[in-house]
């Protein structure tokens, strides 16, 4: 049986949410801005698109928040990631409601009013499962890595390989009963998503899924 590695808690903290108008054409139209190519939407541009990952040999379908204020993880590993997520947090603009520090180096979790995307940062959605399995009626992020065990004789340099474009082995990670990690390049949760599920389909690939934040609430 595959286990789910939860490698991270995600402390998600409840907050008051700044409201908007539907009046408001501003709050509902999507925007740009070329200062570090963000990307504004109303919604996840992904939302109509399958996405989930496999698990005992059943897909476990994920489904995206749908609506505002949207719970987004957004991960950075250099110097111009942070200086443009300083600038999204920073505007004022009312897209931002609140930043809250991750644990986890180079990241933090942002409640906000619409959806963001940019070339500089790794974003998350946030998702429920629709088949209720793992965490009913919560919602769970999805980390830029992607955990697999190869079958028994075959290698991860296959892999390595094929994928070396986006994918880096973490050679510092101890193997945990014959398990290995990626880091991915890919900026989106769908992204790592439906890779993790292209390597999970592979012959020589036992299971593949990403690395997955438990939700946890503070009262």
């Amino acid at each position: 049986m595959k286990k789910l590695y939860l490698r991270f808690i995600l402390m998600i903290v409840a907050a008051a949410v700044m409201g908007c108008s539907n009046d408001d054409e501003s709050e509902t139209t999507d925007t740009y801005d070329p200062t570090y190519k963000v990307s504004y939407y109303r919604q996840d541009p992904n939302l109509n698109q399958r996405q989930g990952y496999w698990y005992d040999n059943k897909f476990i379908e994920l489904t995206p928040q749908k609506e505002p204020p949207y719970t987004l993880i957004v991960k950075w590993d250099n110097d111009e990631g942070e200086k443009a997520f300083n600038y999204i947090v920073d505007k004022k603009d009312g897209v931002v409601i609140q930043k809250y520090d991750n644990y986890a180096k180079n990241s933090a979790v942002i409640l906000c009013n619409k959806y963001i995307s940019c070339p500089y940062l790794y974003v998350s959605s946030s998702y429920k499962s629709s088949t209720g399995f793992l965490y009913e009626n919560e919602f769970m992020q999805i980390d830029n890595r992607i955990l697999l065990k190869m079958k028994e004789g075959k290698s991860v340099d296959a892999i390595a390989k094929k994928y070396a474009d986006v994918l880096t082995l973490d050679t510092n990670r101890e193997n945990v009963r014959g398990t290995e990690a990626f880091d991915c390049a890919l900026k989106t949760s769908c992204e790592v998503l439906q890779l993790a599920e292209e390597i999970n389909l592979r012959d020589d690939v036992e299971w593949a899924e990403p690395n997955m934040y438990a939700p946890i609430h503070l009262y």
